[in-house]
């Protein structure tokens, strides 16, 4: 079966010439000519493997994008219980400052360590390297 159209005939436009009789032989075709065989149709098969490695090359890109944000959440979840662990040992640090530093730890500790309450109090000049007590004047 041939792929080219299938052409109807078509009257030639000649000029009408007398006829005396008809004329029972056919008439000769100078317009017809051999026609080339047409061109093969190019195969799918490279189409088709093109089709399947983009399905495949998405898949694997799909994957590790999936693996990376599997990986991500597992360190979030990481960071926030070291977070947490942190916050706690803040508070306990915070809790242990604070009654540290209440007058009476600090006196009992500097009883504790030798030292005595100050008789008078005084204040040292850098200029000069002099002390001056509370009851001095300039």
């Amino acid at each position: 079966m041939s792929a080219a159209p299938v052409r109807q005939t078509r009257p030639l436009s000649r000029p009408a010439a007398p006829t005396t009789a008809p004329s029972s032989l056919p008439q000769r075709r100078d317009h017809l000519h051999a026609v080339a065989t047409p061109e093969q149709a190019r195969s799918l098969v490279p189409f088709a493997w093109g089709c399947v490695a983009i399905v495949i090359g998405a898949l694997a890109a799909v994957l590790m994008l999936n693996t990376v944000m599997a990986q991500g959440a597992y360190e979030r979840r990481d960071l926030k219980i070291e977070l947490s662990e942190l916050h706690q040992q803040r508070s306990a640090l915070i809790t242990a400052l604070e009654a540290n530093s209440a007058p009476q730890h600090l006196s009992n500790t500097a009883r504790d360590l030798g030292m005595a309450p100050a008789g008078t109090l005084g204040v040292i000049s850098l200029e000069d390297s002099r002390v001056w007590e509370s009851g001095e004047t300039e």
